[in-house]
């Protein structure tokens, strides 16, 4: 009788367990974790004990049973204790949801906070070139003796934009690291030397698509921008900010900062500087994954370390810091 009870619990624990589990939500993870297996550019972070833990966590219990929301929320929440970042779930709800609140919203305008003060926001590097090419050219070269670039909350996107602003301001060279894809790590299971980087090739063409192909074909790539004469910017440049600073920004600062071309003021940036594409899972579902690891051009990664500023301020307290410490504005500007 006692053996027959037994029997009988744990006929019943297992039920219990497996009616617990979500099929659809194990299905998601399974072809998540499938297609970053595949894709992650370095295969080792995916060894260590924080990503063990964290796909572990993701298949307990407690996760099974979220709401679709909550288990969004928890997911982009606990991502933040992997050792790389470009990683992420979006559900096509959500998308179409950010879609329609920023598709009335510039992706960067500019303006004259004074006869000689010029201010640029820039939300996002999602963009092609034209809007950064118009915002320049009406800035020009000499007719505002300082610039405020804000780059605060801006997290990234593609090269175009910030290659165009880069040859904007300098008319060096602007060597801007090199790019390790998967076949890199694969074949020698580290990170690039100095030696390394310098016989790696050039890209060509700095287009999405040339940027794509270099993705497809080599096993790293530097991007290295020639000199030349065109007019440049004559005045000061300042760049602001902050936490949310990321991805494709965070080069550029680092160069800007590096090479003294602007003061940049504001908070850590995000550490967020890998190369990531999206990946569909199923009608509701997409994931991003991060496809390339980056160093700058002396060997180093700026992913999980972010850019330190001359001038740490809090992110709220950047525009008046310039304004009033650094360019020595006295009184209130009326176009603020």
């Amino acid at each position: 009788m006692k053996t027959f009870y037994i029997l009988l619990m744990s006929l019943n624990t297992l039920i219990s367990n497996q009616t617990s589990i979500n099929p659809e939500r194990k299905q998601l993870l399974d072809q998540v974790f499938l297609l970053l297996e595949e894709k992650i550019a370095n295969p080792d972070w995916l060894k260590t004990t924080s990503f063990q833990e964290f796909k572990s966590d993701l298949y307990s219990e407690k996760v099974m049973n979220m709401t679709d929301e909550d288990f969004l929320s928890y997911f982009k929440e606990q991502r933040k204790t992997l050792p790389f970042s470009h990683f992420d779930l979006h559900s096509k709800t959500f998308l179409k949801s950010i879609e329609r609140e920023t598709e009335n919203q510039p992706v960067l305008y500019w303006k004259a906070m004074s006869d000689n003060i010029a201010y640029m926001k820039v939300r996002t590097f999602i963009t092609t070139a034209e809007p950064m090419i118009k915002a320049v050219s009406e800035i020009g070269t000499d007719r505002f003796d300082h610039l405020i670039i804000d780059l605060r909350d801006n997290g990234g996107g593609s090269l175009d934009a910030p290659v165009v602003l880069g040859r904007f301001l300098t008319q060096e060279y602007i060597d801007a690291g090199v790019y390790l894809t998967r076949k890199w790590f694969l074949e020698e299971q580290r990170a690039a030397s100095k030696e390394d980087i310098a016989q790696f090739p050039f890209l060509q063409d700095f287009t999405f698509a040339g940027i794509s192909k270099m993705y497809q074909n080599e096993v790293a790539f530097r991007m290295v921008l020639p000199p030349h004469s065109n007019p440049i910017y004559q005045g000061k440049v300042y760049i602001l900010i902050n936490s949310n600073t990321a991805s494709a920004c965070e080069p550029l600062i680092d160069i800007m900062q590096q090479k003294k071309i602007a003061t940049v003021v504001g908070p850590k940036s995000a550490g967020n500087m890998l190369t990531g594409q999206t990946f569909k899972i199923n009608d509701r579902y997409e994931v991003f994954l991060p496809i390339a690891d980056y160093q700058t051009a002396d060997g180093r990664r700026l992913d999980q370390i972010g850019v330190i500023p001359e001038h740490k301020v809090r992110s709220e307290s950047t525009l008046d810091y310039v304004l009033k410490e650094l360019i020595g504005v006295k009184e209130q500007l009326q176009n603020r």
